[in-house]
């Protein structure tokens, strides 16, 4: 059974959560589980981890496009995962805060779905 993509993606693999991640590319509507958040900031840590790790201008180009490019989902995929918990969006200008909160959004984003987040469904 496949699950529409306005519905979170609940123990969702790697590939699924990925392939989520670019399909829903700046969808900040409905919501989205914690696998649905983390496997894709794992690999793009990881794969900007390598290309840092390439050290030359050529790889210093791919870095900027690619972090260029995945900004808008990363941005709209954790405004879905703060509505999974019934919180706003906007709930992530908290990052201006240094360090703490870096912290609180993180334990937001860990945090477990409320049915109330819900009404962050979109409209069927």
């Amino acid at each position: 059974m496949t699950i529409p993509l306005d519905q979170p993606l609940r123990a969702a693999s790697i590939t699924e959560a990925y392939a989520r991640f670019w399909k829903k590319y700046a969808t900040f509507s409905g919501r989205a589980s914690r696998t649905e958040l983390l496997w894709p900031m794992l690999v793009n840590l990881l794969l900007l981890i390598v290309l840092v790790l390439a050290r030359n201008d050529v790889v210093s180009l791919v870095i900027s496009l690619y972090a260029l490019a995945a900004f808008v989902p990363s941005i709209a995929l954790g405004a879905r995962r703060l509505h999974d918990i019934n919180r706003s969006g906007w709930w992530q200008l908290i990052l201006v805060v240094p360090i703490i909160g870096d912290i609180v959004l993180a334990v937001l984003w860990l945090t477990f779905p409320s049915p109330e987040g819900i009404k962050y469904d979109l409209a069927a």
